[in-house]
Order: C-alpha cells, then structure tokens, then sequence
C-alpha cells in the first residue's frame, strides 16, 4: 500500500494544474429543501479513544453563503460528533458564484480542505483527473478502503446504482448523496391559467409532443395576451430523446447517446452529433415558430434572462424542468416561489432510465490533501446514519433555529442557517432528515422509490476525461456561448443559423472531441466488460 502523502509532499510530487473551466450539466440547483419523513437510524458509531487532539475538519459547502448563525450550528454538531469520531467540523459556506474562485482554486492550491462538494455537473470528473480527491474505496490507494472501513451506513442506505454510477474505473472519488436517483425531463404548468382555458389532467397526459402544445399555447395567449405563455429557460427540452449528458465537460446539446433502449430492450450506442440530427432541427423551428407567434418571451435568447421572476408570479403556461415523481417538484417550485397563490403541476416527457449525471449529482469528496480522511468518512458516514447530525447540518440548533410540532414536522423559527447552504439534497441521507411544516411527510421516502422500478441506461457510469482534447474545448465552448441558447430559444432563426454554428463548432474541433468521446466510450466498455 502506498504511504499517505501530507499536504506539502502532496503538493511539490503532484504540482498544481490550472482551472480549465467545466460546463453545468444543469441548472443550478435551488435551495429549495428535499426532506422525507425519518427512517430508523443506523446505530451510530461507538465513541472512540480521544486523540491526543482533536482534529478540525474544514468542510467546504456550497449554497448562498455565510452566516452569522455558522458557529452555533457548529458548536452543538461538535458536541455531539466528538466523543464519537474525535473530531469537530468547521462549515466554509462558500456561494455558488465564488465556487470557482475560491473553493476550486482553494483545493488546487492545497489549501486544508476535508470535505468538499461535488456534483458529476460541478468540477467531479475534473478535479478528480488533476489528482485532488482521494479514491475512496481502492485496496492499494493512499488511504485505503475508507468506505468499506468507515462508511458502513452509506453502503447499507444508497441505492446500488449510486456507487456504481459515480466510480471512475471502478473507484469511487466522492459519496453520493441517498436523494433521488431517476430525474426524467419534463415540463411544468400552472395551474390557474389552465383552468381558465380548460385545460385539465386529463389533457396535461395527452401532451406528448411540441405539436400536441399548439392548441394550448394558443388559447393561452388569448386569455392572456400581455404575458408569454411557454417559458423557454435556457432552451431545455422537456422532450429530450438523448440523456442529459454523456461526457463530462461537453454539452449533451451537442454530444450525446439515445436514452432509452428500442421496443425489443436494444441500445443504441451511437454517439452522436446532436445539432446534426433532424430531430434537433425540427425543435428549434418549432421554438422559432413560437418566438415569432409571441408565445416566447423576445429576450430569452439572452444570458440575462432569468424566467423564474414570471414562474414565481405565476405569469407563463409551461415551463420545461426536470422532474422527481409525484408533483414534487412542482411543489418544491411553490414552496420556493414565496408565491402562497402559486400552483403548479407536472408533465412527463422522458421514461425512468437512471444516468452517469444524476448518480452523482450531489456529493462529497475527500481532498487528496487531507490529514485527516478516517476522521471526514466518518462524518460522512454520520450523515448516512444518524438524524441527529443530519438535521442539525440541515436545519441548525434545535429549540434556536427550529422546533419540531406535533406531528414531528419542523418549524423553522430562524431560517438564516438553512438558507445558508444548497438544501437537503446536499446532506447525507435525505430519508434520515425531517421534513418542514409546508411539506408531504412522505416526500423523501417518495424521492427514493420512484427510481425503483426504473432502469439503468448501458453508459451509466461512463465518465470522460477531458484533458487530451483541453484546447478543442475550449474552443468549441467559446463557439457554443455564444449561439446555443439563441438557438434553443427560437431567439435566432436556425434556417439561416443552424449550418452556420455547426461548421463554427467543427472549424473549432467538434470532430476531435466526438472521436476522442468515441475512442474513450469504447475502451470503458471494453473494461467493464
């Protein structure tokens, strides 16, 4: 077994690689909570002999930033974790536009750093390729199998399709979060402006296509004629018939796999130049089509469109979005509006298959420089298996922050730790957590359960590594700024577009990246076998 390296050995044999930049796989996440009823707990861990000193594990988090109310939440969780793992945790709530600048920079440049968030959509199969996590669970790496050792809860609560999904060659580099594992693309609608125009359930389960749209959109801006009825986003396709990214690092708009199997269960494994298929080029007329009809809002071919000020006041129709099961989202969407007479609901337009993407789309490393990896699974393990510390990081100090009523449901009474960090959905086992007084007790446990019954896609688990092809992408991304939401929001006319943006991205090196995506695809399958 190799012998652990400390930070500053790290640092002189490893050197520090610049930031290369990576593409959100998605939109960014709302702090908008995911909790579910508490299960059982796992039993805790027994308290351990205290070390000579306790050490400090400097847990970097992601969410809107710090708070005053960081060093209670701290003080109580450390009170309680140190007889049990001979360690205490200091928060670094970092927000999400100085990720970047700080955390990820901070990590490169060796800063102490025990726990760090990750997500396959937020600097994952990029830190982990420049050597800044350590693997978690290899005989023969630095520290060994942590997980098997130390993360007994996490192994027993998470669906197998988690760890599997988020290894790299077999190693897994972070622990996912136990939270939803099956995110299909869809759509929401609200419910108020659907009444006026009869638009029922019944109808919302007949929407299968753009097309099938039409006649609503229609009718809706007739009832509403100052408001534009179909909230384009950044250009989501709630109809999308590819995954939500196949290679890390490249857009799925632009490089990408069919998401499910045919009617005889057979995958097609091409992978495919997206912007070239008919199927892509028939949608962004449509969208066009819909621009010039008024029923796309004019500027949301800009960056700086945010659609969610007309979602909250209940000014659109539909919106594309990925979806949970159950109308969960949709209520999370409510509940995060701070709209009381907002209602919304669901349409489905993808089937259940699970993905590379969501198997790790929230989830915590440990960094290669950290002194103290025993000590961090540990406290990861704590937030697979025991409530208490995972509702004190979600929620705060119990009896300051919050209290639980009657029905054991939290109220918050001070909300300034939880809206400090991302949300439930970045914590440990979300069927371990609470749920607050504004939501279906059941939530959580439904999060879970709606991915059993789904299947898992034949490239889950690929991952791709983008530095044999850095430079091709950063040209082809510099390419994809500054047309691709244009094109997907109908902001541009794709007749006369469209060909012009394909030979820009291929004169950029589209061709290079999809063959070294080809090339990598194939010896990953050959691996796995």
């Amino acid at each position: 077994m190799s012998t652990k390296l400390s930070r500053r050995q790290f640092l002189k044999v490893a050197g520090i690689t610049t930031l290369s930049g990576v593409l959100a796989a998605c939109a960014k996440p709302t702090a908008e909570p995911t909790q579910a009823p508490v299960e059982e707990a796992t039993k805790a861990p027994e308290p351990v002999a205290a070390p000579a000193e306790t050490v400090v594990l400097d847990y970097y988090i992601v969410g809107a930033g710090d708070t005053d109310q960081r060093a209670l939440v701290e003080a109580a969780i450390n009170e309680y974790i140190e007889p049990l793992i001979g360690a205490n945790v200091v928060f670094h709530v970092i927000g999400w536009g100085d990720w970047a600048s700080k955390s990820v920079t901070g990590i490169q440049a060796g800063e102490k750093m025990d726990i760090f968030f990750t997500a396959d959509w937020y600097y994952y199969m990029q830190l982990t390729t420049e050597g800044l996590f350590t693997p978690l669970n290899d005989d023969d790496g630095p520290n060994g199998n942590l997980l098997e050792q130390y993360g007994q809860g996490i192994l027993s609560s998470l669906n197998p399709a988690f760890i599997t999904g988020t290894q790299i060659d077999g190693v897994n580099y972070a622990v996912p979060t136990n939270k939803e594992l099956t995110v299909p693309e869809g759509f929401l609608y609200n419910v108020a402006l659907a009444e006026e125009i009869g638009f029922t359930e019944a109808d919302a389960a007949k929407i299968k296509s753009y097309r099938d749209m039409e006649p609503w959109l229609e009718k809706a801006k007739a009832a509403r004629p100052d408001e534009y009825p179909y909230l384009a986003g950044d250009g989501r396709d709630g109809f999308s018939p590819w995954t939500q990214d196949l290679a890390s690092g490249v857009s799925g708009r632009l490089i990408n796999m069919k998401l499910a199997p045919d009617a005889n269960g057979v995958w097609d494994e091409t992978i495919l130049s997206i912007m070239e298929q008919d199927v892509t080029k028939e949608r962004l007329l449509i969208m066009r089509e819909w621009y010039e009809k008024g029923w796309i809002h004019p500027d949301s071919g800009l960056s700086t469109f945010d659609s969610s000020q007309y979602l909250n006041a209940g000014q659109f129709f539909i919106e594309p979005m990925p979806l949970k099961g159950n109308n969960i989202k949709a209520q999370e969407m409510m509940n995060a509006s701070g709209n009381e007479d907002l209602r919304l609901a669901e349409i489905y337009g993808q089937p259940k298959v699970n993905i590379t993407t969501h198997a790790g789309g929230s989830m915590l490393a440990i960094p290669a420089m950290s002194e103290y990896p025993v000590q961090a699974m540990q406290y990861i393990n704590l937030l697979h298996s025991d409530p208490k510390v995972i509702n004190m990081q979600l929620f705060g100090v119990e009896g300051t922050h919050w209290e639980k009523e009657a029905d054991g449901r939290v109220n918050l009474i001070d909300s300034a730790w939880y809206g400090a960090h991302a949300g439930a959905w970045t914590v440990g086992n979300t069927m371990l957590q609470l749920v607050t007084n504004k939501e279906d007790p059941d939530k959580n446990r439904m999060l879970i359960e709606y991915s059993n019954d789904a299947i898992d896609h034949v490239a889950l688990g690929f991952r791709f590594r983008t530095d044999p092809i850095a430079a091709e992408l950063t040209a082809v991304n510099a390419v994809y700024d500054g047309m691709d939401r244009a094109l997907q929001t109908g902001y541009v006319d794709p007749e006369v577009e469209l060909p012009k943006y394909i030979a820009d991205l291929k004169a950029a090196g589209f061709d290079t990246i999809k063959a070294e995506v080809e090339k990598q695809y194939a010896e990953w399958k050959a691996k796995k076998g």
